[in-house]
């Protein structure tokens, strides 16, 4: 179950000053309204249009429609179809939904729908058509007033750049995000988001430092301040993988930890796939070949086989498990599972890419195939310069240089 619908239902019943009993006469009792709004009850399609039409109708409340091309319906239905995570209809229905809303002459309508239609373009991994969207919303006359409102477009700006391997753009978009946040004095929840977005670019970036003062300064006390558990736990993360990427993996693991406690399969599936997906990653990063690292990668597993596994959640876990057998010394079978994943590669960010090249050219070197190792470090260095991330690729560019220098040894 998720909560989106219930977000949604709650905030235009207030809009309307409708109450729970109100909105629920004569279909449904008081706590049965509640339980929706709680994202504890899933709607179904006749539900979510009787409940649009009794909004619609709201005595006081500017007339509008009700029916199935109003934009209530149509934003009502894009939100459940986003907590039933089919990305694919909550697009199409959240753009239905910006339409409508421009043809009732309601601009706020208008600018939420088309950011979850943004949040769909992210998870169906279309980061170009994400970016243009959320770079619109951005620069919207709508936010004009609501600088908490551009906070949110600029982060989710920075999250698609950040998957399109444009990492300076994603770095640039998260700042803005933070300032219209500052400006705009938002909610901790908001604020906490905006600084994981640039946190998150940095970090990726290879401005460690910067990176790691963040997670200090502001992101673990925003933290303490918000009682959202699900982004509370994504919190967590972003600090985790920070310590990991600057090679504290005692601070990576406590924070993680702490992640894994607050997030949930009963809370998000596929949110909880991402997590032990990525923890297992920087895990074997750091070197940790252990039963805790097994297990990430299991419930990683086990829980895409329930929500679905992208094109690059399928190659990441290739990636993994290639990196889990380099670590375990058989880098044959490394090799095998890493030029899978690298034939894959043109579905991966380009700093992904430059990672799986990478690990493949390690194994290959351990094999003894020394021109093919060679081969793949110039093309993870050139990924990861495409990528923008200047420090993996001065890591990479050092490391073939003392390939270069053990070739020369008769």
């Amino acid at each position: 179950m998720g909560k989106t619908f219930g977000e949604k239902l709650r905030t235009v019943r207030q809009e309307r000053f409708l109450s729970r009993r109100e909105l629920g006469t004569p279909r449904l009792r008081e706590r049965e309204v509640s339980l929706l709004e709680a994202g504890r009850r899933e709607p179904d399609i006749e539900l979510i249009s009787s409940l649009a039409g009794r909004l619609a109708a709201a005595p006081g409340s500017r007339p509008r429609p009700g029916g199935p091309d109003g934009a209530l319906f149509l934003a009502l239905a894009a939100c459940q179809s986003w907590d039933e995570r089919d990305y694919s209809g909550c697009l199409g229905l959240a753009l239905a939904a910006a339409r409508a809303a421009t043809a009732e002459h309601d601009p706020q309508e208008w600018w939420l729908s088309s950011l979850l239609a943004g949040q769909a373009r992210l998870k169906l991994e279309d980061y170009s058509g994400c970016i243009r969207q959320a770079t619109e919303l951005a620069g919207h006359r709508q936010v004009l007033k609501r600088p908490d409102l551009r906070s949110r477009a600029q982060g989710l700006a920075a999250r698609a750049c950040q998957g399109a391997g444009k990492l300076p753009d994603a770095v640039r978009h998260g700042r803005a995000a933070v300032v219209s946040a500052q400006d705009g004095k938002a909610g901790a929840e908001t604020t906490l988001e905006a600084y994981l977005s640039l946190t998150a670019a940095l970090a990726e970036s290879g401005q460690l430092p910067e990176a790691w003062e963040l997670c200090r300064v502001m992101v673990l006390p925003l933290i303490d301040s918000v009682p959202d558990t699900l982004l509370a736990g994504k919190g967590f993360w972003t600090v985790g993988n920070v310590a990991f990427r600057r090679g504290d993996s005692a601070a990576g693991l406590r924070f993680h930890q702490r992640a894994g406690a607050l997030l949930s399969p009963r809370l998000d599936v596929g949110l909880w796939a991402s997590f032990n997906k990525a923890s297992a990653s920087m895990r074997l990063s750091s070197g940790l070949h252990d039963d805790q690292t097994l297990t990430c990668i299991r419930q990683a597993e086990a829980a895409l086989a329930v929500v679905g596994a992208s094109r690059i959640d399928t190659v990441d876990l290739i990636h993994t498990h290639g990196r889990w057998e380099q670590l375990s010394g058989n880098y044959e079978h490394a090799v095998d599972l890493l030029s899978e994943a690298y034939a894959q590669r043109s579905s991966l960010p380009p700093q992904t890419a430059a990672e799986v090249a990478l690990q493949l050219a390690l194994s290959l070197a351990s094999l003894g195939q020394t021109q093919a190792a060679a081969d793949r470090l110039e093309e993870s260095e050139s990924l990861f310069n495409t990528a923008g991330a200047v420090d993996r690729r001065g890591h990479v560019r050092a490391l073939s240089a003392s390939l270069a220098r053990y070739r020369r040894i008769p």
